[in-house]
C-alpha cells in the first residue's frame, strides 16, 4: 500500500495542504518553519490510530481550536481482503493516477482507494480515527479500520533516536519483520528462571522490612499464611518482548553511535515484511557524507528479501524524509525531491523535476548548486565575476553594519553563463523561491526568457548599453576607482602586462598610450573608460570568484559618490531586494 493523497486542514502550522506524493522516495526540502516535519507528523498521526492520544491547543492552526483539525490520507494498492464487502468494500473510493485526482465513487477505470481520517475534537482534544468518503451518513457513527489492519498500515518513524527499533518492543520494526509465537513461552520460562535465581540469592538484606511488615499485619488482624517473604514479582519487573534487544556479542546495539543505529534500523525498515511507509526526519542526523550516500542508495534500491519468491520483485517502500543537507540533495534524483513552502498557513509542495524544463535540467541544477535549494531566497550571478562580486558585496555591506546575506536568508550562486543562469532563475522561481538574477548585456539575454522569469516572480537586473560587468565598472566608477581597478589587475599579474594590454587597446582606438597605471584624472573621458573596460573584459582581469570579491571591496565605498549611475542604481535595487 502507498499514499496517493495527503489532505491537511488546520493542523499545527498548516492551514491547508493538498499534496500528491510520489510512489517511492519523497524528500522534502525547504527553509526553516516550512512545515516539513509537520507533514511527517500528520501522516504518522493519521495512519497510527491510538486510544490514548490527547492533543493540545498547539495542534490547531494558530491555536484556534474552534476550527476542526483534520488529516486525511488516501492509500491505494489495497490487498484483496480490504476490498471485500465484508471489510471495507462499501467505503472504497476511486483514484486516477494519470490525472492525480480522487473520485468519491470507485469505478472499473479507477484504482481502488481508501481514505483514513483523523479529527481532533476541540472540546475534548481527543483524536478520532475513521474511514472517510462523502457518502457517509453525517448522523451515523463513522466506520473505522480494524486494529490489525491499522497496525499493518502504520508507518515506521525514524527520528533522531533509533533505540526503540533495536528491540522487540511495541511498534518496533523487528516486530514488523516477525514475532515468533514461541517467544511468549520463552519469556515465561525466563520469568520462572529469574524467580528461581532470586530465591537462591542471599535475602538477608530484606529480612528486617519483611519481619516488620509481618508484625504489623498481625497487629491489625490481617491473616498471614506461611509468613511473609521477599520474592521476585515477574510481572512487576516487566519481563516482556520489549526487554529483548539486539546485541553484538554481549553489547546491546542501542549503545552504538547515533549514525550506526540509524543505519541498522533503516536497513531493517527497508526489508521489513509487507508493504510499508517509512518516515525519516533529518535523514543526515549522525551520518558522515559517505554514509549518507550509501544509505540513500540502499533506500532507493528494491528490497532484497520481501518477495515471496526470488522471481517476483517487491515494490520498494514509500519513503518520506526531510533534510537540510547538500549531500542528500546531490545524491538523490530530481524526481525524488520536493520543495515545501508555507505562506500564511497555505502549504505547497512542488516537484523539483516537474517544474524544470526537463528532468535532465532539474538534475543538473541539483548537482551544480545543491545549496541554493536549501535557501529561502537566491541571488543568481551570471558568471564567476558576478558571483564573486555578490560575495564581496556581502562582506563589504556587513562591514557597513548591514544585515548579511545569511541573516536575510539569501544565498548567492554562479549561474554558469547567461542561458544557464536564466534557466536556473526560472526553475527556482517556479519552485517558490524568491530569486534575483544579475546579468551583463554584452551578450544580451533573450527578452522572452527574461519575461518568463519575471512572470514567475523573479527579478532580473541587466546592465544597460550592451556592457559586460567589467565594462560597467570602468564606465561608472569615480576616476579614483578606475585607477584602483587597474592597480588591482596588475597585482594579479604584473604592471607591465596590464600596461601593454591597455596601450594596445588605446592605440587601436586612436588614443594616447599611458606610461604607468597611475593615470592622471586629466585623461578621464568616456572613450578611455570604454577602452579600459574592453581590455579588462578581453584579458579576463576579473574573471574569477576571488577577483570579483576584491573588486567589490573597491566598488562599495565609492557608490555614494555615483548615485545616479547604472552601477549604483542596480546595486541599490539589489540591496533593497535583500532587505525586503
Amino acid at each position: 500500500m502507498r499514499i496517493v493523497l495527503v489532505e491537511v486542514r488546520n493542523f499545527r502550522g498548516i492551514r491547508t495542504l493538498d499534496w500528491t506524493p510520489s510512489p517511492g522516495m519523497n524528500c522534502l526540502i525547504g527553509p526553516g518553519d516550512a512545515t516539513k516535519t509537520t507533514i511527517l507528523d500528520a501522516i504518522e498521526l493519521a495512519l497510527s490510530p491510538r486510544t490514548n492520544y490527547l492533543a493540545d491547543d498547539t495542534d490547531f492552526y494558530n491555536l484556534d481550536f474552534t476550527q476542526p483539525a483534520t488529516v486525511t490520507i488516501t492509500v491505494v494498492g489495497l490487498p484483496d481482503s480490504f476490498r471485500s464487502d465484508a471489510r471495507y468494500g462499501f467505503h472504497l473510493r476511486g483514484w486516477d493516477e494519470t490525472a492525480g485526482s480522487l473520485s468519491d465513487e470507485p469505478d472499473d477505470s479507477l484504482e481502488d482507494a481508501l481514505s483514513i481520517r483523523v479529527s481532533l475534537d476541540a472540546s475534548t482534544l481527543e483524536g478520532r480515527w475513521s474511514l472517510f468518503h462523502l457518502r457517509l451518513d453525517p448522523e451515523a457513527e463513522p466506520p473505522s479500520l480494524r486494529f490489525a489492519d491499522a497496525r499493518d498500515l502504520a508507518p515506521t518513524r525514524l527520528g533522531p533516536y533509533a533505540d526503540r527499533h533495536l528491540g522487540w518492543g511495541r511498534q518496533s520494526v523487528l516486530n514488523r519483520i516477525g514475532l515468533d509465537g514461541r517467544m511468549t513461552g520463552q519469556l515465561a520460562a525466563a520469568s520462572r528462571a529469574a524467580r528461581e535465581a532470586f530465591r537462591s540469592t542471599n535475602k538477608d538484606v530484606f529480612a528486617a522490612p519483611v519481619a516488620q511488615a509481618e508484625k504489623l499485619s498481625r497487629h491489625f488482624s490481617v491473616r498471614v499464611r506461611d509468613g511473609f517473604t521477599a520474592e521476585l514479582d515477574v510481572q512487576g519487573s516487566a519481563i516482556s518482548s520489549g526487554g529483548v534487544v539486539l546485541h553484538a556479542g554481549s553489547l546491546p546495539l542501542r549503545t552504538l553511535g547515533t549514525g550506526s543505529s540509524r543505519l541498522i534500523v533503516s536497513a531493517l525498515q527497508h526489508n521489513a515484511g509487507g508493504s510499508h511507509i517509512a518516515l525519516v526526519d533529518e535523514v543526515e542526523h549522525g551520518l558522515e557524507p559517505h554514509r549518507i550516500a550509501r544509505l540513500l542508495k540502499y533506500l532507493l534500491a528494491p528490497p532484497d528479501d520481501r518477495s515471496p519468491s526470488p522471481t517476483t520483485l517487491a515494490a520498494p517502500p514509500q519513503i518520506f524524509l526531510t533534510t537540510h543537507s547538500e549531500v542528500v540533495i546531490r545524491e538523490l534524483r530530481a524526481q525524488d525531491i520536493h520543495t515545501v513552502r508555507c505562506d500564511d498557513g497555505l502549504t505547497t509542495v512542488r516537484s523539483v523535476s516537474q517544474t524544470a524544463s526537463s528532468p535532465e535540467v532539474a538534475q543538473r541544477h541539483l548537482r551544480a548548486a545543491p545549496g541554493v535549494f536549501l535557501a529561502r531566497r537566491v541571488l543568481v550571478g551570471e558568471g564567476r565575476t558576478e558571483y564573486g562580486l555578490l560575495r564581496g558585496l556581502d562582506v563589504a555591506w556587513i562591514a557597513e553594519g548591514k544585515d548579511s546575506f545569511a541573516l536575510a536568508g539569501v544565498v548567492a550562486v554562479d549561474g554558469g553563463g547567461v542561458t544557464k543562469a536564466l534557466a536556473l532563475a526560472r526553475h527556482l522561481s517556479d519552485l517558490g523561491f524568491d530569486c534575483l538574477g544579475v546579468l551583463d548585456s554584452d551578450e544580451p539575454p533573450s527578452p522572452e526568457t527574461v519575461l518568463t522569469v519575471e512572470a514567475a516572480g523573479g527579478v532580473v537586473l541587466i546592465w544597460p548599453d550592451d556592457s559586460a560587468t567589467d565594462e560597467r565598472l570602468f564606465l561608472d566608477l569615480p576616476w579614483a576607482g578606475v585607477v584602483s581597478l587597474l592597480q588591482y589587475a596588475s597585482s594579479c599579474s604584473s604592471q607591465a602586462s596590464v600596461v601593454d594590454a591597455t596601450n594596445a587597446a588605446l592605440l587601436k582606438a586612436g588614443l594616447a598610450a599611458i606610461v604607468d597605471l597611475d593615470v592622471p584624472s586629466a585623461r578621464d573621458c568616456p572613450e578611455i573608460r570604454t577602452v579600459f573596460g574592453r581590455a579588462a573584459k578581453t584579458k579576463a582581469w576579473f574573471k574569477t570568484i576571488e577577483h570579483g570579491e576584491a573588486v567589490a571591496a573597491i566598488v562599495t565605498p565609492l557608490l555614494a559618490r555615483i548615485p545616479t549611475t547604472p552601477l549604483a542604481s542596480h546595486l541599490r535595487t539589489l540591496r533593497e531586494w535583500i532587505d525586503g
